[in-house]
This record gives C-alpha cells, structure tokens and sequence, in this order.
C-alpha cells in the first residue's frame, strides 16, 4: 500500500527505503498537471490545477485504508487549519487501492471521521494518478504561486522538510517549532513488511498449510507460524482481494515484528473478534464497514505473536501492516 508502480514519472526519483520513500526535490519544475478525477468532496465547485496560481499548493495522494497515509493526516489537517489564512490550498486526491474505496459513501464517511475539512476528489480511474506520473501513496506535490512543482515527496517522514518549505514559499520564517509526538515517526524498528491476504498478491500464509485460492479448511500446526508468516484455522475462502471466514468459527496467528498491527478487514453485519498478542488477556474489537483497524497497539518493538478468533463467519480480511 506504500507504493505501487503503475506509471514512470518524469520527475527524477532517489533511493526509496519502507516507510519513508524519499524523492529529489526538483527547482523551477514543471507546471501541475490537471485534476482528472470523477467527483469532488468538501468543494464548492470543480477544481482544477491552474485554480491554485497565487496560492501556495499541497497536493496529496491518498487511499483512506493506508496506515502510511493515516500517519500523516495530522499534519496535513494542522497545516490546512494554521496556513490556509495565509495562503496554502490543500488538495487530496483520494485513488483508491481496494474496490470498495471506490465507494462514495466509504470515501465520504472516512472524510468525516478524519476530520478532512480541504477539497477531496474521487481519483477511481486512476486518471489524475496517471496525469501526474504518480508512484506511492501517500505522495505530496507541493507547488509555488505559479502552480509549478517544486518538490514532491513520497511515503512517510518529511513532515519537517515540508513544512519548512511552505513556510518559505508563503513568505513566513522557515523555523518549525518542535511537537510532540513528533510528525516524522521512527519506524526504523518494524521488522515485518506489509501482508495481503487475498490472491492477487503472493500470501506469506506458512507453505505447510498448503494455501490456495478457493475455500479450504486449515488447522493450525503445533509449532505456529515462522516470522513473518501467518497460519490459519478453520474454512477461508481467498479470491481476488479478499480472505473470508466460512465457517461458523475461525482464527489466525501471525507472528510479526513490530509494535503494532493493522488489519484491513470487513464484516457485512458487523462482527466481534477476540485478540491477544503474546501473554495479554483477550480483547474485543468490533469489525464494521471496511477500513483498517487496529489490533494490536503495543509500544514494545519485538517479535510477538498475535491470534485473532471470530465466532461467526463473513470476516473479510485484505491486508495486515505494522508499525
């Protein structure tokens, strides 16, 4: 979800790493593309690229169930709030990864909840994406008062840079005052890449348990799963981008790196799963309509096992990340 090559870019790209995917900055660079997308939100009207000359410009690409994009909404949404009065226009582009972040009402209700108060436009064909030879999500183009791009940014840990320089091109003193927690996390300690469940991508689920596409009835070994591997028990049928519990009850355990998982899941009529990740006691965390939820959120980095256990079927996983 970090990052997904669909279009070389014109811009010249540095070396990327998991977590933060740096970019080069490029001077004096090319004017902004056009905004190809199908509907717009939080906008009165329309908007297109050449409507923000005289502005100073933010333009984000996102997907509302990425942990890498969540991350990073704090700051997007401060800057909105402390330099829009003086002239910064933030723009997200929301393209999504999964299909149901096609969904307006999926897209609309992540809005909401976030508190995203700038203009959104629905990117479903990947048409604005293409426009501006875009690679990774989150991504951030920010543009001077021509609307030309002056530096683009993939992936997380940039906050700090950005900032200082939107201060500069809106005229302000380049000094960022410290916050806490800081903007830029410390992910250098997550150990575990991200997971997808479904079959369109490889499934790190353990080779033992024979996984395959279709409904299958597992059960879990004796010894669990290796790092970085998960096992499942019970009837699960993967397609496409999804894994879902058949049977009337269902668990996994997934041994992992980090301090915190994140699941991209789902439940038709809601559901209540129980988890524990090493010798905790079980909790409950309720899974409704599909984003990512956080179930473990832990502030130890180690490698740790959790198990989650539905009671009923219809729970539909996509993706595991961490943090």
């Amino acid at each position: 979800m970090q990052r997904r090559d669909l279009l070389a870019s014109g811009l010249a790209y540095g070396a990327t790493t998991s977590g933060a995917r740096a970019q080069a900055t490029q001077a004096a660079g090319p004017s902004a593309p056009p905004f190809l997308v199908e509907e717009w939100l939080n906008a009165a009207a329309p908007l297109d690229a050449s409507a923000l000359r005289g502005k100073v410009g933010v333009v984000n690409f996102w997907t509302y169930s990425c942990i890498y994009v969540l991350r990073t909404l704090p700051y997007l949404k401060r800057w909105h709030e402390q330099y829009a009065p003086a002239g910064l226009q933030l723009v997200g582009i929301h393209t999504p990864e999964f299909a149901f972040e096609h969904l307006r009402p999926n897209v609309e209700h992540a809005v909401h909840e976030f508190g995203i108060r700038y203009p959104v436009g629905q990117d479903n064909g990947y048409r604005t994406w293409r426009a501006w030879g875009n690679r990774a999500w989150p991504s951030f183009y920010l543009l001077d008062r021509e609307a030309r791009i002056v530096m683009l940014r993939e992936g997380e840990g940039h906050a700090l840079e950005m900032e200082r320089t939107i201060r500069g091109l809106l005229g302000l003193p380049p000094e960022v005052a410290a916050r806490q927690p800081p903007d830029d996390m410390d992910l250098s300690r997550v150990g575990t890449p991200e997971m997808y469940f479904g079959a369109l991508h490889p499934t790190p689920q353990e080779p033992g348990q024979s996984p395959r596409r279709g409904e299958a009835t597992y059960a879990f070994s004796a010894a669990g799963p290796r790092l970085n591997r998960y096992e499942l028990e019970g009837s699960w049928e993967r397609e496409g981008e999804t894994l879902v519990l058949r049977s009337e009850r269902g668990r996994l355990r997934l041994r992992y790196s980090a301090a915190k998982v994140h699941f991209v899941a789902a439940a038709t009529d809601g559901a209540t799963v129980r988890v524990r990740s090493g010798a905790e006691e079980w909790r409950s965390i309720r899974i409704g309509w599909p984003a990512l939820y956080t179930i473990v959120d832990g502030t130890r980095h180690a490698e740790q096992l959790v198990e989650l256990e539905a009671m009923s079927p219809g729970l539909t996983l996509y993706s595991a990340t961490f943090g």
